[in-house]
């Protein structure tokens, strides 16, 4: 007896194939969740062992919906999204010297693509009346500011949108929540870290910051718990350390 709750529940991880992701998802299929994983290189996803695997780029709207659709399709619907992926770029770089084209390429994947992957998830939801949206945004959108401009502005827009979102879709019983990890040590924070420290970042700086870090694994586990029905009460954001 699988007394998370988890057993059977159809599930859809992006950003599956590291960090996060990845964690989420293995956590996910050991409890029994039928699970779908997104990620712009699935290859590293096959040994999973997920119902599907799927290669998408959340910034091509073309593409989000043929890998939702598609992954909705095999799970045999969809009763929730866990949508992890995302890009952080130019830590410490300064204002003056910061480039639209990477202000853009943040904002894109992780603001543009949250609303991306979660339009072609209403579209399966919305008419079942029924379903869950968890969009991992930060806390350095909305309570401290980022090393990064462009993270720290585009997850700010996240929370605008999840806001909204759940407001818009509540409606027909499909809620949207904001999951908000703290310091973790995955792949994408270590190359922010090497490129702040390259800016000019003081090295006891990024050491404090590893020493305050949680595994991937440990954020996993909470954000794979936020897909069970055992915590359909909970709505708004989730901050965890």
């Amino acid at each position: 007896m699988d007394d998370l709750g988890l057993q059977g529940r159809k599930v859809l991880v992006t950003g599956a194939a590291s960090g996060i992701g990845r964690a989420t998802a293995e956590f996910l299929i050991a409890h029994g969740a039928a699970v779908a994983l997104l990620d712009r290189d699935a290859g590293p996803c096959a040994d999973l062992g997920g119902a599907v695997a799927l290669d998408c780029d959340v910034t091509d709207a073309d593409g989000v919906e043929v890998a939702v659709a598609k992954a909705a399709d095999t799970l045999g619907g969809l009763d929730v999204l866990l949508h992890v992926a995302g890009i952080t770029l130019e830590a410490r770089t300064d204002v003056r010297d910061l480039s639209e084209e990477s202000f853009r390429k943040v904002v894109d994947v992780n603001l543009i693509g949250s609303f991306l992957v979660a339009r072609a998830c209403a579209r399966v939801m919305v008419p079942a009346e029924a379903g869950r949206m968890v969009i991992v945004g930060s806390p350095a959108g909305v309570t401290g500011p980022s090393s990064s401009i462009p993270y720290g502005s585009s997850k700010g827009g996240v929370n605008g949108l999840v806001i909204t979102l759940n407001e818009h879709l509540k409606k027909h019983n499909v809620s949207v929540m904001n999951f908000m990890p703290s310091a973790v040590d995955t792949p994408l924070v270590r190359r922010s870290l090497a490129v702040g420290e390259q800016h000019g970042a003081d090295p006891s700086v990024t050491q404090g910051f590893m020493d305050k870090a949680v595994q991937p694994a440990d954020v996993g586990r909470a954000l794979a718990m936020m897909a069970s029905p055992l915590l359909s009460h909970l709505r708004g954001s989730v901050f965890t350390r």
